[in-house]
């Protein structure tokens, strides 16, 4: 009996010891923040980079040492107090914010890793961020003339199954400071292609328009028609629609 019991300790010990190891980060409450929230409230991406510092102090008997910051975003980075933090002092972690590219409401936790990533506490960085209006050439690299830019030039539809459908988002932008209209003429004039016969654009003004086609039949050879927009009473340069025949879907 003895020598079973023996036999189930020594299993027991290496197994309790390796989920000591392999363990999640504990949470520590001696290692307060004095604000564990902060929030920059309205911020303008044209003025970009905004830092805060948290302060949090070692209310416990033991040191404590930063082992890692995660941010969890590419758009914020962290500094920290590298050395370790006695009982009764405090730390100092450094938390910022690239708006670049982003708006609206943002909320993203920043976890910082104790004593060799063994604990951990909690901060949160919040915004609500004013976006500013970018180059057209960004989001409507192709310029189909007299103002009108869209995201495509190219519209590749792919060979798919009979009853299928594929719908491309097409980012439309007027580069004007005056209202545009623009209709779409089809030639030839292919009627099952679904998009709207004509938009309107204030000065300015970006949109997104659905181009869909429901599929009746395969082909077997590509099919192509081109979309000519006509802005202002003016004709444009042509979007291009393409079918792909076979199991082939070229970009070019």
């Amino acid at each position: 009996m003895i020598r079973y019991f023996l036999v189930w300790l020594l299993v027991l010990v290496p197994a309790v010891s390796g989920m000591a190891q392999t363990g999640q980060p504990t949470f520590l409450e001696t290692f307060k923040p004095v604000e564990r929230v902060h929030d920059f409230g309205a911020i303008y991406e044209r003025d970009g980079l905004v830092s805060h510092v948290f302060t949090l102090h070692n209310t416990g008997k033991k040191p404590v040492a930063i082992s890692a910051v995660n941010t969890w975003c590419g758009c914020m980075v962290a500094d920290y107090t590298r050395r370790a933090v006695r009982p009764g002092e405090t730390a100092r972690v450094t938390v910022s914010l690239d708006p670049d590219h982003k708006q609206g409401n943002f909320a993203k936790q920043v976890v910082v890793l104790l004593n060799d990533g063994k604990q951990y506490v909690r901060l949160w960085i919040k915004a609500h961020i004013i976006p500013c209006l970018h180059p057209v050439e960004e989001d409507h690299p192709y310029s189909f003339g007299h103002g009108l830019w869209m995201s495509q030039q190219i519209l590749p539809f792919p060979c798919l199954r009979v009853g299928q459908q594929y719908t491309y988002e097409l980012k439309v932008a007027n580069d004007t400071d005056k209202p545009m209209t623009v209709r779409f003429k089809r030639m030839p004039n292919n009627t099952v292609l679904k998009m709207p016969e004509m938009v309107r654009l204030k000065p300015r003004e970006r949109t997104t328009i659905s181009v869909s086609y429901d599929y009746l039949r395969t082909y077997k050879v590509d099919r192509y028609i081109y979309v000519v927009p006509i802005v202002n009473g003016k004709e444009a340069k042509p979007l291009t629609i393409r079918w792909n025949a076979g199991k082939r879907f070229r970009l070019l």
